[in-house]
């Protein structure tokens, strides 16, 4: 079967390492937790971060793409859906928005949007992450992220450098602390991976952890060994495609994230070592922001229809 259209969720981990709290400035450098091994696939010579310059980025759409999920929550597996967006953005710097129109002292940015769906018996979570990078550089911009359900709701927010935290758990509340400078933002791996799939691989990064999750007890990046496995073919809901998979991994954890082998390497499976994953079920270049009206949501595959995620035939 042939690819289904491209979807990049696509920013920039070589941009992140040694800058990613420098949005403004547009600085790249490389950090020290990234120490690159040069192995990219035979035949590539794409430097990094060049999916980022495509023209695809400007045809006034976004991509996006629709996932089934397990989710390990409460010792089990449950089931749902997510959402993964990519899109360019006028960057309004003096506010840190969206621009309504682009303005002399602005930027382009990319926007991943990271939606999840899953019922949990009587209620359901509802979870989003939003990471926002130069389309030039790839320096961090913007995080933010929300979680609620039938207990509460938590948020976060990134920006300048400096991470607020707000929870309803005890022993974590409000809090303001420094954003480590080094850290890849795990709500953004499943774009920020994207630089290894044909770009010199590092032997280890700091990743942060996942925002969107809601909770902050322990908020400090942990390193993982990083690993590209050989080109294989995956097939997933969406379709059968030639697949590059990008392994984190330390010892009590393993991620590992299966890309499309073209650019703009878009996500096509997520597995963790506890059990979650994200299968690709369909993706299109959409102008989804339009698609708000009674009987749009038509786009998604039948059994993700629902917003408490996969439903029981």
């Amino acid at each position: 079967m042939r690819r289904t259209s491209v979807v990049a969720f696509a920013l920039v981990a070589l941009a992140v390492f040694g800058g990613l709290v420098r949005g403004r400035s547009g600085d790249s450098p490389l950090g020290s937790a990234a120490q690159a091994r040069p192995d990219a696939p035979e035949g590539s010579d794409a430097p990094a971060g060049d999916w980022r310059h495509a023209a695809v980025w400007d045809d006034g759409n976004a991509e996006f793409c629709a996932y089934e999920v397990s989710w390990r929550r409460y010792g089990r597996i449950y089931t749902g859906r997510a959402l993964l967006v990519l899109v360019k953005e006028p960057w309004a710097p003096d506010l840190n928005v969206k621009a309504d129109t682009p303005r002399p002292d602005g930027f382009d940015v990319l926007k991943l949007n990271h939606v999840r769906d899953v019922a949990t018996g009587i209620y359901t979570y509802h979870q989003m992450g939003s990471v926002y990078f130069r389309r030039d550089s790839g320096a961090l911009v913007k995080i933010a992220a929300t979680s609620s359900e039938a207990c509460g709701v938590s948020a976060a927010l990134m920006v300048d450098g400096q991470l607020q935290t707000h929870s309803y758990f005890d022993g974590q509340g409000d809090r303001v602390q420094a954003y480590p400078d080094a850290a890849i933002p795990a709500d953004g791996l499943p774009a920020m991976l994207r630089d290894y799939v044909h770009g010199a691989v590092p032997a280890a990064i700091d990743v942060f952890p996942m925002l969107m999750m809601g909770r902050f007890a322990q908020l400090a990046p942990q390193t993982y060994q990083v690993e590209r496995r050989p080109r294989q073919v995956l097939r997933v809901p969406a379709g059968e495609f030639e697949a590059i998979e990008i392994v984190l991994r330390r010892a009590d954890d393993e991620l590992a994230f299966a890309f499309d082998d073209a650019p703009p390497f878009q996500l096509l499976r997520y597995q963790r070592s506890n059990g979650t994953e994200y299968r690709l079920a369909k993706s299109e270049r959409i102008p989804y922001w339009q698609m708000h009206d009674p009987g749009d949501e038509v786009w998604l595959p039948e059994h993700l229809r629902s917003s408490h995620g996969l439903e029981t035939p």
